[in-house]
């Protein structure tokens, strides 16, 4: 028995192929990279090129022992994002404040200056995850 494909054929295949390699890398992404449930910070920052990216900590004795990281954006930014949890992690709040963006670059080995803005945003992004953990913590001590 002889399987002979057409044009059409080998397109639907094709595409089949495509779309089986995409879910397995989804799947594969977000079970080897799961988010921080209840995180003690997090945030959520659009950046002027349209990425979102979105980063979520957790904090034990003042220091960054859990976080994760999300973005719609292009390699760059998903690496720029990644880079700055790994930074971040084992830091105190005030520590994670002097990461910038030229930080997260050199993390990253380096990117093209048309990508630039993807550190800045992760630098951006990072920031604010600890804003919103320092008013937490602030929150709590004040006991409203």
């Amino acid at each position: 028995m002889e399987l002979v494909m057409t044009n059409g054929g080998s397109i639907l295949f094709g595409t089949g192929i495509l779309l089986a390699v995409t879910l397995v890398w989804f799947i594969l992404y977000y079970w080897l990279n799961p988010h921080v449930s209840s995180p003690d910070g997090k945030a959520r920052v659009v950046g002027s090129c349209g990425d979102i990216m979105e980063i979520r900590l957790r904090f034990k004795k003042a220091r960054m022992i859990e976080g994760s990281s999300w973005t719609n954006g292009c390699a760059y930014s998903l690496n720029c994002v990644c880079a700055a949890v790994d930074l971040a992690r084992n830091k105190t709040p005030e520590e994670i404040l002097d990461v910038d963006s030229a930080m997260i670059r050199e993390a990253v080995g380096g990117l093209p200056k048309d990508h630039w803005h993807c550190s800045t945003l992760a630098a951006d992004t990072l920031h604010a995850a600890i804003d919103d953990y320092m008013q937490a913590c602030l929150k709590k001590s004040v006991n409203f």
